[in-house]
């Protein structure tokens, strides 16, 4: 059975577990690659995980001049390889998520690579691991799938519409991606 990321923002209660575990992951050097946002800031405190969306066609990958960052058989998009990026940055300002960063000290990029050492073995990334919430988990692609229908009866039921040519688009079928 393949395992698949899942997220409901929804869920989050901004206590950063997973930017903590994810600085602890071993290759991170100390850094965390996935981040918690404020949902509106001036309105309110809710919070929500953002991690790389694993784009069905990453513009990260696509603008990168020195085809550093690579895309696995599984389509995980991973960081660009330090002995081919040129720390040109056109892979922070290509992804419509905001992903990617740049180190100017190692002149180096880094991202979210869904702890790929780890779930190439189907062993939950650390920020699902560690999420109390279930914001983030790491789960089978039929309960994935099922939790996806739920949602969509339930938001039909609710009157909600989905939103039509926004960046969500990019995301795979593999990545389960839900907000109110």
């Amino acid at each position: 059975m393949r395992k698949v990321m899942y997220l409901e923002f929804e869920r989050c209660i901004g206590c950063r577990a997973c930017q903590a575990a994810c600085r602890e992951c071993g290759g991170h050097d100390a850094k965390e690659r996935n981040y918690v946002e404020y949902v509106d800031f001036f309105e309110n405190r809710q919070t929500y995980p953002m991690l790389c969306m694993q784009c069905k066609d990453p513009a990260c990958a696509r603008v990168c001049p020195a085809n550093a960052i690579q895309i696995t058989e599984e389509g995980v998009v991973l960081s660009a390889m330090e002995e081919k990026c040129i720390g040109c940055r056109n892979c922070t300002f290509g992804c419509p998520f905001g992903i990617p960063k740049f180190d100017f000290e190692e002149n180096k990029m880094y991202k979210c690579d869904m702890c790929y050492d780890r779930t190439q073995h189907e062993i939950a990334p650390m920020c699902a691991s560690v999420c109390p919430s279930d914001a983030i988990r790491f789960i089978d692609h039929d309960e994935m799938m099922d939790l996806r229908r739920r949602r969509t009866q339930m938001n039909l039921i609710e009157g909600k519409k989905p939103s039509e040519n926004n960046k969500w688009d990019y995301v795979p079928e593999f990545f389960g991606v839900y907000s109110d």
